[in-house]
Parts: C-alpha cells; structure tokens; sequence
C-alpha cells in the first residue's frame, strides 16, 4: 500500500488512514506485522532485498523503493 498510513490500534488492530477515510483492520495473532521505516544503508553482497519495479514503456524497469530485509550479519 502506498496511499495510506498505519496507526496501532487496540490489542489486535491497526487503523488504517487514507484519503478522507479510515478503516479498522483485525489482525490475527499469528500473524507478522513489520514496519517500514526509510534508511540510509549502503547494500552489501550477500544482502537480501526485494526491488519495488514498474515497467516503463520502452520495458525497461525503474524503481525509486529497495527494501532490505536482512542485512550481512
């Protein structure tokens, strides 16, 4: 999602803002909630990332978000 924010609801909820609205999510306990916070991080061999790509009209793609998820340890 790239429209909205998240707050932490109440227990087992999040509340999510977009637009003029807002809708209250349940979210069962077994499931894992992470949070994207941005970094400045120089990537390593061995790093494990996920590239958000969209496909320009000449097919090359582009991509202004990497995400780490685990850095070299």
């Amino acid at each position: 999602m790239t429209n909205g924010t998240v707050q932490k609801g109440g227990g087992t909820t999040l509340v999510v803002r977009y637009q003029n609205s807002a809708q209250t999510i349940s979210v069962p306990p077994n499931v894992v909630v992470t949070e994207t916070v941005p970094i400045k991080e120089k990537l390593a061999p061995g790093d494990t990332v996920n590239v958000a790509t969209e496909k320009q009209s000449d097919g090359t793609l582009a991509t202004s978000k990497v995400y780490l998820i685990a850095g070299k340890q």
